[in-house]
C-alpha cells in the first residue's frame, strides 16, 4: 500500500498549458515525453444531462451517428485511418460529456485533429444509416434491461431524483429512442458540436507551441455558440422512498441511496474516505463485519458519485443464502449509525486516506486518463485547476469530519431503498 507521503510525493501538481481560441474553443495541452504517445480528446460539453423529456438518449445515438460519414470521409473510413496510421479510437457519453478521442504515434496525433475538426463541421447523418444504428442502440438498451442489477440502479435513480435530469439513463428510456428521428439528432449535433461547446485536450509527447498552431489550423476558422446549462433544483427529499422490482433472478439485491454532493464541494472528499472505509478491502467495515463475520452477505459495495450540479452515495448488498433482505438492511443501517456516533480508527482513516490517493496516482498513469481526468474536472467540476487540490484536501480530513459528514446525509428521510426480489413461482 502506498503511504500518504509517498501519495503526495507522486501526486505533484499537473501542470498544463491552456489556451483559448478567439471561437470559443479551449486548449489544454499536458506535455509528458514518457513514451511517443499523444491522446487527442475532444469534449464537448453535452450529455444526458441536457436531455429534455421526449428526447432522453439522443446525445448517445448522436455519439454513435458521428462515426457514420461527413461530406469528406465515409462512414467506415474515420476508423479506418485511425487503424492504419497504428491508433485506437473510441468515444462515450457521460452525463455531462459527450468524448471523442484516439492515441497515436507523436507524430501523428494531426490526423486525430483532422477528423475531429471534421467531424464538428461537416456531419452528415446520413438517413440510410440512421435507422439501422438506431436499431444497435435500441439493442444495447434491451441488453440493459435485461440486466437486472442495471435496473435496480436505474430505478434508484428515477424513484431518488423527481425532477432533476439526473434521474435519467444515459441511453436513454426506449419509448424516446424509438421515436428520435434523424432531424432530431441532426439538430443537436448543430446546436452543440461547435469549438465554444468544447473542450480539446492533447496529452503526451507534444511541444506545446506546435500543439497549439496545429489546433488554429483545424478550428480557428469555425463558429463557435456555447450552450448553457439550463439549471435544475431537486427539492429537498423529505421522507423515505422504498420500490420493489420483481425479476427473474435467484439471489435478491439491497439497493440504497442517499442524496450527496457535487464535485468541488467541500463534503465530496469525507465522501471518498467513507467509501474505502465501508467496502474498500477485505478489512472494510462491511467486508470485515458483514460479509465474513457474521456471514449475512456475499458482497456489499459503495459508491459515491460526485457531480457537476450534485451527487449521491448508493450501497449495493447481496445477501447471504438464506438470509432475509430485511435483516441485511438492517445490519447494514447499524453499521452506517456507528459511522455517525462514533470516531473511525487513526488506522482506518490513514488507510482510507492511502487508498483513496493511491487510487488517485492509478488513474493518472497514462497520458490518456490523464487527458480525460482533466476533460472531467474541467466541465464537471468548473476548473481542470481543481484536481490539484484534492490531495491536499484529503489529507487534511479528521474524524470529526467523518462524523459531521455521516450525521448530515445518512438521514432515513434522505435516502430510497430499492429491493431487488425474484419473481413469485406461479
Amino acid at each position: 500500500m502506498i503511504n500518504i507521503i509517498l501519495a503526495l510525493i507522486l501526486l505533484q501538481p499537473i501542470e498544463v498549458k491552456e489556451y483559448n481560441l478567439a471561437n470559443g474553443l479551449k486548449v489544454l495541452i499536458y506535455e509528458d515525453h514518457f513514451a511517443p504517445v499523444v491522446s487527442t480528446q475532444v469534449h464537448y460539453r453535452v450529455g444526458s444531462y441536457n436531455e429534455s423529456s421526449g428526447l432522453t438518449g439522443i446525445s448517445h445515438l448522436l455519439e454513435h451517428m458521428a462515426f457514420k460519414g461527413t461530406k469528406k470521409y465515409g462512414p467506415k473510413e474515420y476508423n479506418r485511418i485511425i487503424e492504419e496510421a497504428g491508433g485506437r479510437n473510441n468515444a462515450f457519453t457521460s452525463i455531462h460529456r459527450t468524448v471523442f478521442y484516439a492515441n497515436l504515434r507523436s507524430d501523428r496525433y494531426e490526423i486525430e485533429l483532422e477528423l475531429e475538426a471534421d467531424k464538428m463541421q461537416n456531419l452528415l447523418i446520413p438517413p440510410d444509416e440512421f435507422i439501422p444504428e438506431k436499431d444497435v442502440v435500441i439493442e444495447e438498451r434491451r441488453l440493459g434491461e435485461n440486466d437486472p442489477h442495471q435496473n435496480l440502479f436505474e430505478h434508484l435513480d428515477l424513484v431518488s431524483f423527481s425532477y432533476h435530469p439526473y434521474r435519467n439513463p444515459i441511453i436513454g428510456f426506449m419509448s424516446d429512442i424509438e421515436r428520435l428521428t434523424r432531424d432530431d439528432v441532426y439538430n443537436w449535433y448543430k446546436k452543440y458540436y461547435n469549438p465554444a461547446n468544447a473542450i480539446i485536450i492533447i496529452a503526451g509527447d507534444v511541444n506545446p507551441e506546435e500543439a497549439l498552431r496545429l489546433v488554429k489550423k483545424h478550428y480557428g476558422n469555425i463558429n463557435g455558440k456555447k450552450e448553457q446549462d439550463i439549471l435544475f433544483e431537486e427539492p429537498p427529499q423529505n421522507g423515505e422512498k422504498r420500490f420493489e422490482l420483481k425479476k427473474d433472478i435467484r439471489t435478491p439485491a439491497l439497493a440504497i441511496q442517499y442524496h450527496a454532493v457535487g464535485l468541488n464541494h467541500e463534503d465530496m472528499y469525507a465522501f471518498d474516505i467513507i467509501s474505502m472505509i465501508l467496502s474498500f478491502g477485505m478489512s472494510s467495515r462491511f467486508e470485515k463485519n458483514l460479509v465474513r463475520e457474521a456471514g449475512i452477505a456475499t458482497t456489499i459495495n459503495t459508491y459515491s458519485s460526485t457531480l457537476k450540479y450534485g451527487g449521491s452515495f448508493s450501497i449495493l448488498g447481496i445477501p447471504q443464502k438464506g438470509i432475509d433482505i430485511q435483516s441485511l438492511e438492517k445490519e447494514i443501517y447499524n453499521e452506517i449509525e456507528k459511522l455517525k456516533n462514533e470516531p473511525v480508527t487513526d488506522a482506518e482513516l490513514k488507510k482510507a486516506k492511502n487508498q483513496v490517493l493511491a487510487q488517485m496516482i492509478y488513474e493518472q498513469d497514462s497520458a490518456a486518463r490523464i487527458a480525460r481526468i482533466l476533460g472531467w474536472w474541467e466541465i464537471e467540476g468548473g476548473a481542470w485547476q481543481n484536481i490539484n487540490r484534492y490531495p491536499e484536501e484529503v489529507q487534511k480530513l479528521t474524524k470529526e469530519d467523518i462524523i459531521e459528514v455521516a450525521q448530515k446525509y445518512f438521514r432515513k428521510d434522505n435516502r430510497t431503498v430499492g429491493y431487488l426480489l425474484p419473481k413469485e413461482e406461479k
